[in-house]
């Protein structure tokens, strides 16, 4: 929230501020999806899954650790990085098509689903 403060008394927004907000969201949503409650209810609303065996499962788990502890790919958020430093605005929708692109991405390979 600090950054937030800052940004309001410059009217700056820095990509680096833009791209660090990006991804603390991205993180959180991975951090939800890790509760097993919430893994079920997002598998069976986007892929119609109920659930997954504990093998593709701790699959599953350990590429969106390491997608938590990837750098963010700017190519796939170009669009919201340009629209949040044009507008100065840091607040960010986590329902964002973008976020839901990537972590499909990697659901597809445990659901077999396009």
């Amino acid at each position: 929230m600090e950054s937030s403060r800052s940004i309001e008394q410059t009217g700056e927004v820095s990509v680096d501020q833009i791209i660090a907000s990006i991804r603390e969201v991205r993180n959180r949503q991975i951090d939800e999806l890790m509760k097993d409650s919430v893994l079920e209810a997002f598998l069976e609303h986007y892929f119609n899954v109920v659930a997954l065996s504990s093998v593709k499962k701790a699959f599953l788990f350990k590429d969106l650790g390491e997608l938590k502890f990837s750098s963010l790919d700017l190519a796939h958020y170009s669009s919201l990085i340009t629209r949040m430093k044009e507008t100065k605005n840091m607040t960010i929708d986590g329902h964002s098509p973008l976020f839901l692109a990537e972590l499909k991405s990697i659901f597809h390979k445990y659901v077999g689903k396009k």
